[in-house]
Formats: structure tokens, sequence, C-alpha cells
């Protein structure tokens, strides 16, 4: 394809450089946040590519914050430990290629409760943010597709299978599964920064 002189030079690519010795830990922490994609009001923005004054990690990262709904707030789902595991697959053919972001989450237990959540986000549209190991959240769920959600349950049989709910999550996005630092507004502990999952005075 030829390079057309009127287009943007774009986001300048740039060295990825590992030190040696770093501990790389591997998974996601003990739980994520849910919310319906309704009750978002405003959404952060990811830079666009043609942008030159941004850097590869700018371009991964979601700017600004999610504004909720009144009284609104992102619920908690704890999750087995050392379960889930956030994968990015690249689907479609240039120059429409997205990426295919997954995450199964494992809920220990099949409570009413749980079944209930089941029940209704196998027909609606929601948006996960996953904190990986380093407290760092990745959002699953975004304005422009919707969200497959797909829950399993099973009760377990026996006296040593464990019975529980999985929760498998797809989404189309331009990104593979954006990372967000701003504030997420929960149910459970209050404020809490995107950037390191501590709690937000104030």
């Amino acid at each position: 394809m030829a390079t057309n002189s009127n287009c943007p030079a774009g986001a300048p690519y740039e060295s990825l450089r590992y030190c040696q010795g770093t501990k790389i830990i591997p998974g996601v922490r003990d739980h994520v946040y849910a919310i319906a994609k309704r009750d978002i009001v405003t959404w952060p923005t990811l830079p666009d590519v043609g942008t030159e004054s941004v850097d590869l990690a700018k371009l991964a990262t979601y700017t600004g914050a999610f504004v909720l709904a009144s009284d609104k707030k992102w619920q908690r789902i704890d999750l087995s430990l050392n379960k889930g595991n956030i994968e990015c697959e690249t689907q479609g053919d240039r120059p429409s290629r997205t990426f295919l972001n997954k995450i199964t989450l494992s809920y220990p237990g099949c409570t009413a409760q749980a079944v209930g959540f089941c029940r209704m986000a196998v027909d609606d549209d929601m948006v996960f943010l996953v904190p990986q190991r380093d407290g760092k959240y990745r959002v699953l769920g975004n304005e422009m597709f919707q969200t497959d959600v797909k829950p399993k349950v099973t009760t377990g049989e026996g006296t040593t299978t464990a019975g529980g709910t999985e929760i498998a999550v797809e989404v189309t996005d331009i990104c593979p599964a954006p990372f967000y630092g701003g504030v997420i507004e929960t149910a459970d502990r209050g404020n809490v920064s995107g950037a390191d999952d501590t709690v937000q005075a104030g």
C-alpha cells in the first residue's frame, strides 16, 4: 500500500526493553468490579494512534474517568484464588482488525445471589474492571461493542469436587484490554485508584 504523505506520522514506536531479573507475576487479584453499561454516563477515552505526542504506554491507557449515573457504583465480584486470566486475540483483516478480549471469572459458589447475577448478565451489556497482580486495572467492555457474558453454574459432585460459578466474558475492542488509572467508585470500598487498587482518601 502506498504511503500518503498527507497523513500524520502517528505515535512513535519505542524500544520494548526488559531488565533481566525483573519479577513478572502472572494472574489477576481476587476480585473484579462490574457494572451495567447503561449506568455509565461518561466514558474515559483512548488516545488516537495518529497522535504524535503520545507514547506507547499512553496508547494503551484510558484518559479521564468513568462517570456513573446518580447512586450507581461498581459492584464487586470475588474470585476463587489463583483463577482468572485476561486474553487478547487479534481478529479480522486489515484495515479493520480488532482485538477479542476475554476472561473467565470464577466465583466460589453457586448461591442464589450468584445465580441471580447470571440470569441478568447473560442478556445484559456489562463492563468489567480487572486488577492485575500489580494492582493496575484492565477494562473489558467499551462503548462501541457489546460485551458477551456466558455464565456456567455447577454444584460440584461427590465429596471433593468443588461447585462454583464461572462467568465467561468476551468483548471486541480496538485495544487489548486497555489500562485504566482513574477513580473507581465502588460499593464496597469507596473510591479506589485504577492505577494501583488503593483506597483514595475522601
